[in-house]
């Protein structure tokens, strides 16, 4: 292991030969991570995807369990990386660093949140305004509703169940979507065949307007 000056030197001096001889500059090879909403939900990179719900439920098991206030915590996490990164960076000062900027989510992610946020802004302006009135009715009805239930279950338990829920479903389609047949689909058969015998029971009104009350 050299000096990083001399061997930075020695890396220029190699790259000026190669132009000088008019031979082709070693290709350099980088590793990019791009994920996309439907592979970040459908497990296509295991380890990805375990992370992002582990830190989701470390957060949510902080602020719920531990009342730890998110703005605080969120700065103190940052300053901790800020100097873990500069003591890396005087640890290994030969560590590689790549100019260019990096992109960690694909452009189909991005479109794909600015285009749910458009849709939340467009559908609440619509409902303020009363554009339709069954939607604003709608809307008054579930505000109602979750108003009258927080007391018993709060906002942040919803969010909990409801995004573990939706990965755990899309886990479950992707790896044991086969056991998932074998085991429901009789039930749901033998349901809609019980479904079938008690409306058979239930008798037509063709049947009974001939019938005579006493």
């Amino acid at each position: 292991q050299g000096h990083p000056c001399l061997s930075r030197g020695v890396g220029q001096l190699c790259a000026g030969a190669h132009l000088a001889l008019g031979l082709p500059r070693a290709p350099v090879v980088r590793h990019r991570m791009e994920l996309s909403a439907s592979d970040l939900r459908r497990w296509k990179n295991s380890a990805v995807t375990g992370a992002v719900v582990a830190a989701f439920n470390v957060v949510c098991i902080l602020v719920v369990f531990f009342d730890v206030c998110l703005a605080p915590f969120t700065c103190n996490v940052g300053i901790f990386l800020v100097f873990a990164g500069l003591a890396i960076k005087l640890a290994m000062p030969n560590i590689a660093v790549d100019t260019e900027e990096p992109k960690f989510f694909s452009q189909e992610l991005v479109e794909k949140i600015a285009k749910v946020l458009n849709l939340a802004v467009t559908k609440s302006v619509d409902i303020v305004t009363w554009k339709c009135s069954s939607q604003t009715a709608k809307a008054l009805v579930g505000l109602e509703v979750v108003r009258r239930a927080s007391p018993w279950i709060g906002v942040s338990t919803i969010i909990f169940l409801v995004f573990n829920g939706t990965f755990l479903a899309s886990w479950v389609v992707e790896n044991k979507w086969e056991l998932v047949e074998r085991s429901v689909e009789p039930q749901i058969e033998k349901l809609m065949a019980k479904k079938e015998e008690w409306k058979a029971k239930i008798p037509k009104y063709t049947d009974l307007k001939d019938q005579k009350w006493d």
